[in-house]
């Protein structure tokens, strides 16, 4: 129908990630319907930004990318462990790949630079299913609209750029 009903949509977090800050898009997501989940380097809790313990819903080598409908990147201050997890780089790479919607966050933006992700279409146009936001500037509405899409083809290539 258009919507976000029963899209599956990743969080990709590590230990000093901020997922307070993308908790009213998170709230959104749940009321359209959607799903959205933890995605950790491991199965157990790590520590967030604001000090909370939460508990990592799945693996990133458990739930493979293509299990997923879009990826979110929230901000993770300044050590950012997922620049230095192989698994996490390919799992942003697959979803890029895959033309789904992924939105980056604050720090979040240095995992899509490190996995190559361009952050414009082949011919230079804006890729409207790449978000990027500022922490605490995250936009619902944007990411719904990504998300209801599904995908966005207009960034594939043959062979692919990342």
């Amino acid at each position: 129908d258009g919507g976000v009903q029963a899209r599956r949509v990743a969080v990709l977090v590590a230990d000093g990630a901020d997922v307070g800050g993308i908790q009213p898009l998170l709230e959104s997501l749940t009321a359209a319907g959607a799903v959205a989940r933890l995605v950790g380097p491991r199965l157990g809790r790590l520590m967030t930004a604001g000090g909370h313990d939460v508990e990592i819903d799945t693996p990133v080598d458990a739930m493979p990318s293509a299990l997923w409908d879009a990826v979110i990147l929230p901000d993770a201050g300044g050590s950012d462990a997922r620049l230095l997890d192989g698994r996490v780089l390919e799992f942003v790479k697959d979803q890029y790949r895959h033309c789904k919607p992924i939105l980056a966050v604050g720090a979040g933006q240095a995992v899509l630079a490190k996995a190559g992700v361009p952050t414009a279409l082949p011919d230079g146009a804006p890729d409207p299913g790449l978000l990027m936001a500022a922490p605490g500037d995250v936009d619902p509405g944007g990411f719904m609209a990504a998300l209801a899409k599904h995908r966005h083809f207009e960034r594939e290539t043959d062979p692919p750029r990342v």
